[in-house]
Protein backbone atom coordinates (compact mmCIF):
# COMPACT_ATOMS: atom_id res chain seq x y z
CA UNK A 1 0.00 0.00 0.00
CA UNK A 2 1.50 3.66 -1.31
CA UNK A 3 1.37 5.87 1.57
CA UNK A 4 -1.92 8.19 1.45
CA UNK A 5 -0.51 11.53 2.80
CA UNK A 6 0.16 14.41 0.23
CA UNK A 7 3.70 15.59 0.96
CA UNK A 8 5.08 18.97 -0.04
CA UNK A 9 6.49 19.02 -3.41
CA UNK A 10 9.37 21.42 -2.51
CA UNK A 11 10.21 18.45 0.09
CA UNK A 12 10.03 15.74 -1.95
CA UNK A 13 12.15 17.47 -4.38
CA UNK A 14 14.94 18.01 -1.77
CA UNK A 15 18.17 16.04 -1.25
CA UNK A 16 19.29 14.85 2.14
CA UNK A 17 22.41 16.03 3.41
CA UNK A 18 25.20 13.40 3.28
CA UNK A 19 27.48 13.36 5.99
CA UNK A 20 31.04 12.19 5.90
CA UNK A 21 31.88 8.51 5.85
CA UNK A 22 31.71 7.19 10.08
CA UNK A 23 35.00 5.46 11.01
CA UNK A 24 33.41 2.39 12.22
CA UNK A 25 31.34 2.15 9.26
CA UNK A 26 34.63 1.83 7.25
CA UNK A 27 36.77 -0.17 9.65
CA UNK A 28 33.83 -2.56 9.77
CA UNK A 29 33.86 -2.48 5.59
CA UNK A 30 37.12 -3.15 5.41
CA UNK A 31 37.90 -5.45 8.73
CA UNK A 32 40.47 -2.29 10.06
CA UNK A 33 41.52 -0.07 12.80
CA UNK A 34 43.06 2.92 12.91
CA UNK A 35 41.81 4.01 10.01
CA UNK A 36 41.69 8.27 9.55
CA UNK A 37 38.77 10.33 9.40
CA UNK A 38 39.49 14.03 7.86
CA UNK A 39 36.62 14.38 6.15
CA UNK A 40 34.32 16.86 8.34
CA UNK A 41 36.55 19.56 9.18
CA UNK A 42 36.13 18.09 13.17
CA UNK A 43 38.80 19.07 16.17
CA UNK A 44 41.10 16.72 15.82
CA UNK A 45 42.04 17.45 19.41
CA UNK A 46 39.00 16.88 21.26
CA UNK A 47 37.50 19.52 23.69
CA UNK A 48 39.01 21.11 26.29
CA UNK A 49 39.54 19.01 29.81
CA UNK A 50 37.36 21.38 31.71
CA UNK A 51 34.56 20.68 29.01
CA UNK A 52 35.07 16.66 30.00
CA UNK A 53 34.92 17.62 33.51
CA UNK A 54 31.47 20.12 33.65
CA UNK A 55 30.15 17.12 31.85
CA UNK A 56 31.08 14.48 34.11
CA UNK A 57 29.28 16.86 36.86
CA UNK A 58 26.35 17.29 34.79
CA UNK A 59 25.27 13.84 34.06
CA UNK A 60 23.62 12.70 36.90
CA UNK A 61 21.20 15.60 36.06
CA UNK A 62 19.91 14.44 32.68
CA UNK A 63 16.64 13.52 33.76
CA UNK A 64 15.76 17.05 34.56
CA UNK A 65 15.09 19.70 31.57
CA UNK A 66 17.16 22.24 30.03
CA UNK A 67 17.07 26.02 31.15
CA UNK A 68 14.97 26.96 28.17
CA UNK A 69 16.25 30.53 28.50
CA UNK A 70 20.25 29.28 28.57
CA UNK A 71 20.36 31.79 30.88
CA UNK A 72 24.09 30.99 32.32
CA UNK A 73 25.37 30.22 28.52
CA UNK A 74 23.93 33.69 26.93
CA UNK A 75 25.81 35.83 29.72
CA UNK A 76 29.11 33.73 29.39
CA UNK A 77 28.34 34.58 25.81
CA UNK A 78 27.95 38.23 25.80
CA UNK A 79 30.92 38.71 28.31
CA UNK A 80 32.79 36.83 25.90
CA UNK A 81 31.90 38.45 22.94
CA UNK A 82 30.94 42.30 23.92
CA UNK A 83 27.56 42.08 23.01
CA UNK A 84 23.89 41.99 24.87
CA UNK A 85 22.36 39.37 25.79
CA UNK A 86 19.37 39.91 23.95
CA UNK A 87 20.56 40.25 21.05
CA UNK A 88 22.17 36.40 20.74
CA UNK A 89 20.33 33.56 19.45
CA UNK A 90 21.31 30.40 20.03
CA UNK A 91 20.34 26.91 18.49
CA UNK A 92 21.06 23.52 17.86
CA UNK A 93 24.31 23.92 15.74
CA UNK A 94 24.39 26.72 13.67
CA UNK A 95 22.53 24.58 10.86
CA UNK A 96 19.35 25.09 13.13
CA UNK A 97 19.81 29.24 13.08
CA UNK A 98 20.45 29.28 9.04
CA UNK A 99 17.53 27.28 8.58
CA UNK A 100 15.03 29.51 11.23
CA UNK A 101 16.41 32.48 9.65
CA UNK A 102 15.15 31.14 6.43
CA UNK A 103 11.64 30.18 8.12
CA UNK A 104 11.46 33.91 10.09
CA UNK A 105 12.22 36.27 6.57
CA UNK A 106 11.61 34.09 3.50
CA UNK A 107 8.26 33.61 1.61
CA UNK A 108 7.56 31.26 -1.89
CA UNK A 109 9.26 33.21 -4.39
CA UNK A 110 11.88 35.15 -2.97
CA UNK A 111 15.29 34.59 -3.97
CA UNK A 112 18.54 33.77 -1.74
CA UNK A 113 21.66 34.40 -2.89
CA UNK A 114 24.73 32.07 -1.48
CA UNK A 115 28.19 31.24 -3.05
CA UNK A 116 28.70 27.99 -6.06
CA UNK A 117 30.70 25.77 -3.96
CA UNK A 118 29.10 26.57 -0.71
CA UNK A 119 27.61 25.11 2.26
CA UNK A 120 24.82 22.82 1.46
CA UNK A 121 22.08 24.44 4.00
CA UNK A 122 22.13 27.64 2.34
CA UNK A 123 20.58 26.09 -0.59
CA UNK A 124 18.17 23.82 1.26
CA UNK A 125 17.08 26.15 3.51
CA UNK A 126 15.54 27.89 0.26
CA UNK A 127 14.00 25.07 -1.17
CA UNK A 128 12.44 24.57 2.41
CA UNK A 129 10.93 28.02 2.69
CA UNK A 130 9.75 27.68 -1.16
CA UNK A 131 12.09 30.43 -2.14
CA UNK A 132 14.48 29.89 -5.31
CA UNK A 133 18.37 29.44 -4.51
CA UNK A 134 20.58 31.91 -6.99
CA UNK A 135 24.06 30.52 -6.26
CA UNK A 136 26.73 32.70 -7.74
CA UNK A 137 30.26 31.32 -8.74
CA UNK A 138 33.28 31.68 -6.92
CA UNK A 139 36.35 33.82 -8.25
CA UNK A 140 39.64 32.04 -7.82
CA UNK A 141 38.40 30.21 -4.98
CA UNK A 142 36.27 33.20 -2.83
CA UNK A 143 33.21 34.72 -2.79
CA UNK A 144 32.94 37.50 -6.00
CA UNK A 145 30.96 40.46 -3.67
CA UNK A 146 30.45 42.12 -6.92
CA UNK A 147 28.99 39.54 -8.84
CA UNK A 148 26.33 38.79 -5.30
CA UNK A 149 25.74 42.98 -5.90
CA UNK A 150 24.56 42.88 -9.10
CA UNK A 151 22.75 39.72 -8.66
CA UNK A 152 20.39 41.54 -6.46
CA UNK A 153 16.86 42.49 -7.39
CA UNK A 154 13.48 42.86 -5.85
CA UNK A 155 12.87 39.25 -5.26
CA UNK A 156 16.15 39.48 -2.90
CA UNK A 157 15.28 38.56 0.57
CA UNK A 158 18.24 36.54 2.46
CA UNK A 159 22.10 36.48 1.47
CA UNK A 160 24.09 34.25 2.72
CA UNK A 161 28.04 35.03 3.10
CA UNK A 162 30.05 32.30 4.68
CA UNK A 163 33.17 33.39 5.96
CA UNK A 164 35.94 31.41 6.15
CA UNK A 165 34.07 29.88 2.57
CA UNK A 166 32.84 26.07 3.09
CA UNK A 167 34.27 23.83 1.25
CA UNK A 168 37.23 26.53 -0.03
CA UNK A 169 38.09 27.67 3.22
CA UNK A 170 39.01 30.88 1.30
CA UNK A 171 38.32 34.48 3.09
CA UNK A 172 37.03 38.43 2.32
CA UNK A 173 38.49 40.64 4.58
CA UNK A 174 35.75 42.61 6.75
CA UNK A 175 36.78 46.26 4.83
CA UNK A 176 34.70 44.27 1.08
CA UNK A 177 32.27 43.25 4.07
CA UNK A 178 31.50 46.88 5.12
CA UNK A 179 31.65 47.82 1.44
CA UNK A 180 29.11 45.08 0.02
CA UNK A 181 26.79 46.10 3.22
CA UNK A 182 27.26 49.52 2.26
CA UNK A 183 25.44 48.88 -1.36
CA UNK A 184 22.81 46.00 0.11
CA UNK A 185 19.82 47.27 0.43
CA UNK A 186 18.79 47.38 4.44
CA UNK A 187 15.78 45.20 4.15
CA UNK A 188 17.70 42.05 2.72
CA UNK A 189 19.30 39.92 5.88
CA UNK A 190 22.78 39.23 5.31
CA UNK A 191 24.03 36.19 7.18
CA UNK A 192 27.72 35.99 7.60
CA UNK A 193 28.82 32.61 8.56
CA UNK A 194 31.69 32.54 10.55
CA UNK A 195 31.69 28.91 11.85
CA UNK A 196 35.96 28.80 11.28
CA UNK A 197 36.20 32.33 13.15
CA UNK A 198 38.69 30.95 15.87
CA UNK A 199 40.82 29.20 12.81
CA UNK A 200 41.76 32.57 10.96
CA UNK A 201 44.76 34.53 11.50
CA UNK A 202 44.65 36.99 8.56
CA UNK A 203 44.16 40.22 10.76
CA UNK A 204 42.10 41.67 7.85
CA UNK A 205 39.86 39.50 8.89
CA UNK A 206 37.86 40.30 12.21
CA UNK A 207 35.79 42.61 13.93
CA UNK A 208 32.55 42.04 12.39
CA UNK A 209 30.95 42.69 14.94
CA UNK A 210 31.78 46.12 15.38
CA UNK A 211 29.39 46.34 11.59
CA UNK A 212 26.49 45.37 13.68
CA UNK A 213 25.15 49.24 15.21
CA UNK A 214 25.11 50.47 11.44
CA UNK A 215 23.97 47.55 10.04
CA UNK A 216 20.74 46.08 11.71
CA UNK A 217 19.85 43.86 8.73
CA UNK A 218 23.48 42.02 9.45
CA UNK A 219 23.57 38.26 11.53
CA UNK A 220 26.50 37.05 12.19
CA UNK A 221 26.64 33.24 13.14
CA UNK A 222 29.18 31.00 14.76
CA UNK A 223 29.70 27.73 16.54
CA UNK A 224 31.41 25.66 19.18
CA UNK A 225 31.40 22.62 17.19
CA UNK A 226 34.96 23.47 15.27
CA UNK A 227 37.72 25.27 17.57
CA UNK A 228 35.67 24.30 20.58
CA UNK A 229 35.75 20.90 19.78
CA UNK A 230 32.07 20.09 20.57
CA UNK A 231 30.43 18.65 17.50
CA UNK A 232 28.94 15.56 19.12
CA UNK A 233 26.93 18.09 21.05
CA UNK A 234 25.80 20.85 18.51
CA UNK A 235 25.93 24.05 19.92
CA UNK A 236 25.42 26.76 17.42
CA UNK A 237 24.94 30.97 18.37
CA UNK A 238 24.19 34.26 16.17
CA UNK A 239 24.43 37.37 17.09
CA UNK A 240 21.82 40.49 15.35
CA UNK A 241 19.70 42.98 16.15
CA UNK A 242 17.58 42.10 19.81
CA UNK A 243 14.11 42.25 17.82
CA UNK A 244 15.66 39.69 14.93
CA UNK A 245 16.79 37.77 18.59
CA UNK A 246 12.89 38.01 19.78
CA UNK A 247 11.60 36.66 16.66
CA UNK A 248 13.89 33.87 17.01
CA UNK A 249 12.67 32.83 20.35
CA UNK A 250 8.79 32.63 18.87
CA UNK A 251 9.99 29.78 16.65
CA UNK A 252 12.47 28.02 17.90
CA UNK A 253 12.31 24.48 19.54
CA UNK A 254 11.69 24.43 23.20
CA UNK A 255 15.00 23.43 24.65
CA UNK A 256 16.65 23.29 21.53
CA UNK A 257 20.00 23.03 23.34
CA UNK A 258 20.07 20.27 25.14
CA UNK A 259 21.45 20.43 28.83
CA UNK A 260 24.72 18.89 28.36
CA UNK A 261 25.61 20.74 25.02
CA UNK A 262 25.13 24.06 27.39
CA UNK A 263 27.30 23.44 29.82
CA UNK A 264 30.06 22.03 28.02
CA UNK A 265 29.47 25.64 25.65
CA UNK A 266 29.91 27.31 29.12
CA UNK A 267 32.98 25.56 30.02
CA UNK A 268 35.03 25.78 27.01
CA UNK A 269 34.56 29.44 26.97
CA UNK A 270 36.60 29.68 30.45
CA UNK A 271 39.30 27.18 28.68
CA UNK A 272 39.95 30.21 25.44
CA UNK A 273 44.35 28.66 26.05
CA UNK A 274 42.90 25.33 24.78
CA UNK A 275 41.30 27.07 22.00
CA UNK A 276 44.25 28.69 21.33
CA UNK A 277 46.22 24.92 21.34
CA UNK A 278 44.19 23.68 18.82
CA UNK A 279 44.17 26.97 16.50
CA UNK A 280 48.25 26.86 16.37
CA UNK A 281 48.38 23.02 15.70
CA UNK A 282 45.51 23.53 12.51
CA UNK A 283 47.75 26.60 11.29
CA UNK A 284 51.02 24.31 11.41
CA UNK A 285 48.73 20.96 10.11
CA UNK A 286 46.87 23.57 7.14
CA UNK A 287 50.25 24.95 5.81
CA UNK A 288 51.94 21.76 5.76
CA UNK A 289 48.60 20.44 3.57
CA UNK A 290 48.66 22.89 1.13
CA UNK A 291 52.62 22.90 1.59
CA UNK A 292 52.31 19.12 0.35
CA UNK A 293 49.80 19.56 -2.37
CA UNK A 294 51.44 22.04 -3.96
CA UNK A 295 55.20 19.67 -4.40
CA UNK A 296 52.23 16.82 -5.75
CA UNK A 297 51.92 19.33 -8.14
CA UNK A 298 48.64 20.52 -7.26
CA UNK A 299 46.92 23.91 -6.27
CA UNK A 300 45.01 24.12 -3.33
CA UNK A 301 42.60 26.79 -2.42
CA UNK A 302 44.04 29.35 0.10
CA UNK A 303 42.50 28.27 3.34
CA UNK A 304 41.64 30.10 6.64
CA UNK A 305 39.79 27.49 7.88
CA UNK A 306 40.41 23.90 9.38
CA UNK A 307 40.83 22.03 5.99
CA UNK A 308 42.22 22.62 2.32
CA UNK A 309 40.34 21.99 -0.78
CA UNK A 310 41.95 21.35 -4.20
CA UNK A 311 40.66 20.36 -7.73
CA UNK A 312 41.83 16.97 -9.11
CA UNK A 313 41.10 14.68 -12.16
CA UNK A 314 38.76 12.28 -11.21
CA UNK A 315 38.24 13.28 -7.75
CA UNK A 316 35.49 10.37 -6.77
CA UNK A 317 38.05 7.46 -7.46
CA UNK A 318 40.97 9.15 -5.93
CA UNK A 319 38.50 9.16 -3.09
CA UNK A 320 37.23 5.38 -3.32
CA UNK A 321 41.04 4.82 -3.17
CA UNK A 322 41.86 6.46 -0.55
CA UNK A 323 38.81 4.64 1.46
CA UNK A 324 40.61 1.71 0.96
CA UNK A 325 44.12 2.42 2.26
CA UNK A 326 41.64 3.57 5.33
CA UNK A 327 41.69 7.05 4.62
CA UNK A 328 38.35 9.34 5.13
CA UNK A 329 38.58 12.74 2.85
CA UNK A 330 35.62 14.38 1.48
CA UNK A 331 34.20 14.57 -2.02
CA UNK A 332 33.07 17.81 -3.59
CA UNK A 333 31.76 16.70 -7.03
CA UNK A 334 33.88 14.59 -9.32
CA UNK A 335 36.93 17.61 -9.56
CA UNK A 336 37.70 18.39 -6.39
CA UNK A 337 38.66 17.02 -2.64
CA UNK A 338 38.44 18.48 0.75
CA UNK A 339 41.04 17.56 3.84
CA UNK A 340 40.32 18.26 7.11
CA UNK A 341 43.81 19.01 8.94
CA UNK A 342 44.22 16.48 11.73
CA UNK A 343 47.23 15.81 13.86
CA UNK A 344 51.16 15.74 12.73
CA UNK A 345 50.40 11.94 12.12
CA UNK A 346 47.42 11.90 10.07
CA UNK A 347 48.42 14.59 7.95
CA UNK A 348 51.81 13.15 7.01
CA UNK A 349 49.97 9.62 6.69
CA UNK A 350 48.07 11.45 4.68
CA UNK A 351 50.06 12.90 2.17
CA UNK A 352 52.46 10.20 1.98
CA UNK A 353 49.45 7.82 0.98
CA UNK A 354 47.92 10.44 -1.36
CA UNK A 355 51.08 10.65 -3.63
CA UNK A 356 51.38 7.12 -3.80
CA UNK A 357 47.71 6.67 -4.83
CA UNK A 358 48.23 9.62 -7.40
CA UNK A 359 51.66 8.08 -8.80
CA UNK A 360 49.44 4.47 -8.85
CA UNK A 361 46.45 6.12 -10.82
CA UNK A 362 48.55 7.47 -13.68
CA UNK A 363 46.72 11.35 -12.44
CA UNK A 364 48.70 14.22 -13.93
CA UNK A 365 48.80 17.33 -12.00
CA UNK A 366 51.45 19.57 -13.78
Amino acid sequence: MSFPVNIRKNILELQPYVPGKPIEDLERELGIKNASKIASNENPLGPSPKVIQALEKALPKIHRYPDGGAHNLSQALARHLGVGADQLLLGHGSNELIVRLGQMVLNPGDEVLCADPGFFVYTSTALLCEAVPRPQPLREFAHDLKLFERAINHKTKVIFIANPNNPTGTMIPLSEIEVFLKSCPPHILVVLDEAYYEYVDDPGYFESLRLLPRYPNLVVLRTFSKAFGLAGLRVGYGIGHPELAGAFQKIREPFNVNGLALVAAEAALTDLSHVKKVAALNARMRGKLREGLTGLGLKPAPSQANFVYFTVPNADGLYQKLLKKGIIVRPMGPGALRVTAGTEAETENFLKVFGEVLMASGVKTR
